[in-house]
């Protein structure tokens, strides 16, 4: 399904849906081409989601948003889950798609190399190989976002036919993980497995990049963002956060969810909730590049 008709150069946001047998492992796929009279710079949130993003023109610089580190240059990049946010910033001219995979989704299109990308960013290059220039040209030169889209159905169909299972030990821990919004003991997921905790946090790096009590921590924080958006939009103006919301989100108290959110994010949840307001006033594009999970928010909202 593909929520928007603009002709494949025209400007804006199209977001897409894959084919029905991907949709396991593809969460979604995002074409945009950007032509603003300034940069514009996003903070993305940690995810439970592998972002495989192919540039027809522009690049991007990532740096993360936490240790203030130097900004890295992308063109077409993959980035893997994160622990820490990531500011995301390009010269006002970007267009490109982005693809959404699931963890499982990427470790069966990419293999061992999914596992290596856990807190980092890749060159697509370096994930892809030389198949990448062949993939962007023909995607830069279909007729439609349509026809784009289907063709990234194809190209990951392909992959995911003859790509490696997760261990199923390592599915189980991350079911676990998600149905609990990243509240299950690890000491259950150990015993769950039969593992020791050393074999199951080196299990699960290997197919995920992260550890088990670090692919918690991003669940957990998603869940609060979802938790802490909700209450905004019924709420706008009102300090959106509390100490039952921070309970029921896994946290001891309002200072812990506060603590834990600047951590990992950067800022306060109040500074990261106001941003969003203020670029979903004056932006028509989404805040979010994932449908059902806060990713994102704009930093520069002019255009």
């Amino acid at each position: 399904m593909i929520r928007s008709t603009l002709p494949p150069t025209a400007p804006g946001t199209v977001l897409g849906v894959p084919a029905a047998p991907l949709r396991g492992h593809v969460l979604g796929y995002r074409g945009y081409r950007l032509a603003l009279r300034q940069p514009r710079r996003r903070l993305e949130v940690p995810t439970d989601v592998v972002t495989v993003a192919l540039a027809f023109e522009g690049g991007v610089r990532l740096a993360d948003a936490v240790s203030l580190a130097p900004a890295a240059a992308f063109g077409s990049v993959v980035a893997g889950l994160r622990r820490t946010a990531t500011i995301a910033e390009h010269a006002g001219v970007l267009y490109g798609l982005a693809v959404s995979l699931t963890p499982e989704g990427a470790f069966r299109a990419f293999g061992p190399l999914a596992g290596e990308l856990g807190g980092q960013w890749a060159e697509a290059g370096d994930v892809l190989g030389p198949r990448l220039r062949a993939l962007t040209d023909r995607l830069a030169h279909a007729p439609s976002w349509p026809a784009r889209f289907a063709m990234l159905d194809g190209y990951f169909g392909a992959l995911f036919a003859y790509g490696p299972d997760w261990d199923p030990s390592v599915h189980w821990v991350w079911r676990q993980l998600r149905r609990s919004h990243g509240l299950v003991p690890i000491r259950t997921l150990v015993e769950g497995t039969g593992w020791s905790r050393r074999r199951l946090e080196l299990r699960f790096r290997e197919h995920l990049g992260v550890a088990p009590k670090q692919a918690a921590g991003i669940l957990r924080l998603q869940h609060t963002l979802t938790a802490l958006a909700a209450h905004q939009d019924r709420h706008t103006g009102d300090r959106p956060t509390g100490a039952d919301l921070a309970v029921r989100c896994g946290y001891y108290d309002q200072s812990h969810l506060d603590r834990t959110f600047r951590t990992m994010v950067g800022c306060s949840p109040r500074e990261f909730l106001a941003s969003r307001h203020t670029a979903a006033a004056a932006l028509p594009e989404p805040a979010d590049r994932v449908s059902g999970r806060v990713t994102s928010a704009v930093l520069d909202a002019g255009s």
